[in-house]
Parts: structure tokens; sequence; C-alpha cells
């Protein structure tokens, strides 16, 4: 009896062992490739890259400082989806080997709207990263005209820069719309049909509807840009220096014209550095303040991200000059959107790129990347 449940035994552990099969090992290809700005040249950081299949999405990855993405894929056919904030672009790719993919652009844009300022020209910085047709060479973006209405014209004159007026402004950035900022700022529907409003640098007149409809333009999915003197139009979204960011009083007090900045971001830095060789150490030189600038005094670190902060002087209520270490560029989320402001201006009106419109150029795609 004991042979016979012996064998029986020695039948069962047979019969499994045969039946044991080794697991079957499905091949994986790995595919690189890289991802650019519109202009194909300069590469996005930290974009989000998605293979999938009939809307299911098998292998996600992002893109290093150098714009550079790797997918471990099986063999079959992919819908490969690129996105940076609103910036996005879709292909499909057929997995047979280990692939080295062409290089892929951005090439679905926001809506984006643009108003002129005094010596600040973020157009130039759009128009370089490639937003312009390349047919008619004309920017895939509305300018509005933001430097004759609504403006408090007893400080312009406070406000200069070593180079020459605005007159001297490219001609193919010159405002292409036919309506003006008042009637943007009053207009909510006006306001809604961009997804990203620039505003640059001017002296605005302080105006309730305008800074709340702003405010709700943010609130509702929208992506703010505003810097120096056009802070006064985030005085309802800060709820008069509460929330976010507080803006140092007296206004308008900074004096520095530049600083050796740290850099607070290790995407900025490394982006910066590995492509155009600018940042050392995490520092890089901010050149482009224009007298009378914007102090921000302080900023919630729960609600808002600093970028850059550097050693500046400003003057006090009785014109004692202060040197201390400033906080100078931000964003923050509000409701659905976002706001980015700097205390410094893209001065260059020309479209090759200096140290501070490629750290704006980053920040552009950055600004309305929420994840």
């Amino acid at each position: 009896m004991k042979n016979l449940f012996a064998f029986l035994c020695l039948l069962l552990i047979f019969s499994c062992s045969k039946d044991e099969k080794p697991e079957s090992t499905i091949e994986s290809f790995i595919i690189t490739g890289k991802f650019l700005a519109p202009n194909d040249l300069d590469p996005i950081v930290n974009a989000k890259v998605q293979a999938s299949i009939n809307g299911e999405v098998f292998y996600q990855t992002t893109t290093n400082a150098e714009g550079v993405f790797n997918l471990s894929l099986e063999k079959g056919s992919y819908d490969l989806k690129f996105t940076k904030g609103l910036f996005s672009t879709e292909k499909q790719i057929n997995v047979e080997e280990n692939t080295s993919l062409e290089n892929y652009k951005v090439e679905t844009l926001p809506n984006i709207g643009v108003v002129t300022g005094s010596f600040d020209n973020i157009e130039s910085v759009l128009y370089g990263i490639g937003l312009v047709n390349p047919i008619t060479g004309e920017p895939l973006f509305d300018i509005i005209n933001g430097t004759s209405t609504g403006k408090n014209t007893n400080l312009i004159h406070n406000h200069f820069s070593t180079k020459n007026d605005m007159q001297n402004r490219n001609p193919v950035l010159e405002p292409n719309v036919d309506f003006s900022f008042s009637d943007l700022m009053s207009n909510p529907t006006l306001l809604a049909s961009y997804d990203i409003l620039f505003i640059n640098c001017s002296s605005h007149i302080e105006n309730l509807t305008y800074e709340q409809n702003l405010m709700d333009y943010v609130n509702n999915g929208g992506f703010l840009y505003v810097t120096d003197w056009s802070s006064s139009l985030l005085n309802t979204i800060t709820n008069n220096d509460t929330n976010y960011l507080s803006f140092y009083t007296p206004r308008r007090s900074g004096q520095s014209l530049s600083t050796n900045a740290t850099i607070l971001d290790g995407n900025l830095s490394a982006w910066l550095l590995l492509n155009f060789g600018i940042s050392i150490d995490d520092t890089v030189v901010i050149d482009e303040f224009l007298t009378s600038w914007q102090v921000v005094d302080s900023y919630d670190p729960a609600t808002t991200i600093s970028w850059l902060n550097g050693s500046v002087d400003y003057s006090d209520g009785s014109n004692t000059v202060i040197t201390e270490n400033k906080d100078l560029a931000f964003t923050f989320i509000l409701g659905q959107g976002a706001v980015f402001y700097s205390s410094f201006h893209t001065e260059n009106d020309d479209f090759d790129f200096t140290t501070t419109d490629r750290i704006m150029e980053f920040l552009v795609f950055e600004m309305t990347d929420r994840e």
C-alpha cells in the first residue's frame, strides 16, 4: 500500500512538471526620439510622451532636458502623443525593431494674444520659437495695441531703456487686430477666446472691471503672463497683496539693472546649460530690468513657485537704497488656469535670443503645464 501511494505521488509530480512551461517573453523594442519647439530647433523638457493603441495608453514617459525620450514598446502600430501644457503633437509609428525616430516638433498651438508694452517684447520670443506662418512670415498669434489706451502717461517717462524707443520695433510684430487693449479688458467673451494672454510691461491705470475680468478669465481656464508695471492688473487676483504675491511698497522702487540670479528649478538650469551653454553652477545673469521696476516683497511658497532669486537694489519709503535677495519670477495656479509674473522684461526686440529670452522661452511652455 505504501509503495502504491509513493508511486501515485511520483506520477502526480511528474505530470505537473510535464505540464509546466517556461513563461513566454514578448520582445520589446527601444524607441528613441526628440521633441522640439515649433521652430524645430529648441528642445522641450519634461513633455509628456504617450504611446497608445485605440485610446489605451501602453507606455508613458517624459522628455529630458535635451528633449529626448525613450519608449519600450512591443511590436505593433502606435499613436504617439506629445504634450507640454497647451502645446502638443500627434504621430503614428510602426514598431518592428529598435528605432531612432525623426525629430518631432509642436504642431498644435493654443490661441494666443499678446498685448504690446513699453520696452518689453514677449512677442519676439514667441516669433523666435516658431509661432510663425512659414510661408507668409506672419505671427501665429494676435497682437493687441497696449501702448495707447488705458495708460497712466505721467509715469511712462520714469521707465526707460538703453535701447531706442519702441517706434523702432520689428514691423512684422505690429498690432494685427482691430480692437484695443481696453476693448479686450472690458469684454469677457473676447478675453475667453484666448488660451494664453501675454501682457507686456506698461503703466496701466487701475481698473477694477479689468482686474475682475482677468481673475474670471484665469479661474475659467485662461493662462495669464504679466511683467513688471503691469502688476497693477493683478490687484484683484492677489487680493491686494494678500494671496500668492505681495508687491513691495513704495511701488516701482527697483534700482538694479542686472543681477547674478540663482536658478531655483533643476529643469530650467539643465535646459539652459545643456542646450545653450548659459547657466553656470545654477546661476544666470539677468540684465533686462528697467529703472523703477516693480519689486516683489514676498510670496506664498505653498501656492506659488519661484523660478529665480538674486541680489538687487531697491529704495524704501525714505529713498534709502536696500540691497537684498529677492525672488524675481513666479507662477501660481488659480482655478482652472494659472498666472506667470516677472519683475524683469524681454527687452530685446530682435529675433535672436538673449539669456533672458531663453528663460522666457522655457517659461512660455512651462506656465501652461499644470501637472
